[in-house]
């Protein structure tokens, strides 16, 4: 177990969104659960999705979601069919458990479906994500830990706690590095590189900026800001691909959440603020 991880939270930062409940305070993953027709989702949830709608004029924000979701399902679901048993769902909010419009699973479940016998940690600051993740994700393989990312001693903890870290851990970081400034998003994955063992495998969706009327970009940023009171970062294609440099990129490389692993039929990649995505090997 790791002791001299740096610890960004160390300084007074707060624990994490959602860190204490409040149903008046629209959190990310319940917004996100929202966009994506969530069944559980509060009053203010439900109107932070509709404002980001309004304000991201031109841009179909649901489905930008939900090609996220599905991108990240096909990853999993690709990653565990190669041979992968263990995975950390970093930030990864309230399991999906087909509580949504589109029906679609759970993360854990893919893999379970796959390697019946797989080890998963979900970790997440928000603690009814925490309360929801026990109750659906509860037995055998499955841990789930309430954790800032930010305080990266708590984090290396919780890896080490649940996982074999010495042997290869896929780990995934979904719509949440956008919520980290770019000094705590590369601290956390620099102390990733340092923990995992060769052949681990980092799965990373990011949201950007890039192809929209960059106002509109930030009216989205101010409104998100408001709305939840936690800042949010959309970055270029080069910033996002920075992340990875330590990693060794998979093909196809950085690309569109839709362009990952495409199925047969789908929508096209859709224009304006938008997921782009990296899978990477710890070599």
């Amino acid at each position: 177990m790791p002791t001299n991880t740096p610890d960004p939270a160390a300084a007074g930062l707060s624990s994490g969104p959602g860190s204490v409940f409040n149903p008046a305070q629209a959190v990310p993953w319940r917004t996100y659960g929202a966009l994506l027709g969530a069944k559980d989702t509060f009053a203010a949830d439900r109107e932070a999705a509709a404002e980001m709608c309004r304000t991201l004029h031109g841009v179909p924000v649901k489905e930008v979601t939900r090609e996220n979701a599905a991108a990240l399902i096909r990853a999993v679901h690709l990653l565990a069919g190669q041979g992968h048993t263990q995975f950390a769902d970093l930030g990864g909010g309230r399991p999906m458990n087909r509580l949504n419009d589109d029906n679609l699973p759970d993360l854990a479940t893919v893999a379970e479906a796959e390697q019946p016998a797989r080890q998963w940690l979900l970790l997440d600051s928000d603690v009814s994500a925490v309360t929801a993740g026990r109750a659906l994700l509860g037995g055998e393989g499955v841990a789930v830990v309430q954790q800032d990312l930010r305080h990266l001693p708590g984090v290396m903890a919780a890896l080490h706690g649940h996982l074999d870290m010495s042997r290869p851990v896929v780990v995934i970081l979904g719509a949440v590095l956008h919520f980290l400034t770019m000094p705590e998003a590369q601290l956390l994955l620099d102390a990733l590189w340092a923990e995992l063992a060769s052949g681990s495998v980092v799965v990373v969706t990011h949201l950007t900026g890039e192809g929209a009327d960059p106002d509109t970009v930030q009216a989205g940023a101010k409104a998100y800001r408001t709305l939840h009171g936690i800042d949010i970062y959309p970055r270029t294609r080069q910033e996002i691909t920075g992340l990875a440099a330590r990693f060794d990129l998979r093909p196809p490389g950085v690309v569109q959440t839709i362009e990952y692993e495409p199925p047969d039929a789908g929508p096209a990649p859709v224009p304006g603020p938008h997921f782009l995505m990296w899978v990477a090997e710890r070599s």
